[in-house]
């Protein structure tokens, strides 16, 4: 059987060829597409993107922020008459406080920004009981018409932890804000904690 050409041909191959062929290491790819000063500064362009995304998503406290809404408890002062605002924050326990409406029912108050251009601020009733009146004033708390408010009445049979969900919706944007809160007491103060925040798209027909 006839020997074939190449393998005839190997025979001369100098033997300086052969050693660098066998240290050979192929450039890693990521290295040799950064060569280019245009691919060099899309990565950095890359890169800060992607810095500045993150702190655009945190908050003053370093805090990642889930919603462009700000959802806020409310709790009575132990030093004044004054209502105490903390802002929920996912997994984060704050005090709350049942409130009592001009209709004589006592709740727990939550607010949201009122995004909607040419609508006034609204108070919405969540409850899993019977409660159909008209809400038009929370004792203590001053209606800002820049906020919507949110009261959940717990329901007779309803035991603790409460689950509260709170569903404000952005007509400017067509997005709609699922909150889910849980309401709990520990000795004889009330906590409310954000377990959860969804965005869904509201399909307008």
């Amino acid at each position: 059987m006839r020997t074939p050409r190449i393998v005839d041909a190997m025979n001369y191959i100098d033997d300086d060829l052969v050693s660098w062929a066998v240290e050979y290491r192929r450039v890693p790819l990521s290295t040799r597409l950064f060569r280019k000063p245009f691919l060099k500064a899309c990565a950095c362009f890359l890169v800060l993107a992607l810095v500045l995304g993150v702190v655009f998503l945190r908050g003053e406290n370093g805090n990642v922020v889930t919603s462009p809404f700000v959802l806020t408890a409310y709790a009575m002062s132990a030093e004044s008459s004054d209502a105490v605002k903390t802002e929920l924050e996912t997994g984060a326990k704050v005090p709350i406080s049942s409130f009592v409406t001009d209709s004589g029912v006592s709740g727990f108050v939550f607010s949201t920004p009122n995004t909607n251009d040419d609508m006034p601020a609204s108070i919405s009733i969540i409850t899993h009981g019977n409660y159909y009146a008209y809400i038009q004033e929370i004792v203590g708390i001053t209606i800002d018409p820049d906020l919507n408010y949110y009261v959940f009445i717990p329901g007779e049979n309803e035991v603790q932890p409460y689950t509260v969900f709170i569903s404000p919706i952005n007509l400017n944007e067509n997005l709609v804000y699922e909150y889910t809160v849980s309401i709990s007491q520990q000795g004889e103060e009330y906590y409310a904690e954000l377990l959860e925040v969804i965005t869904r798209e509201v399909i307008m027909k």
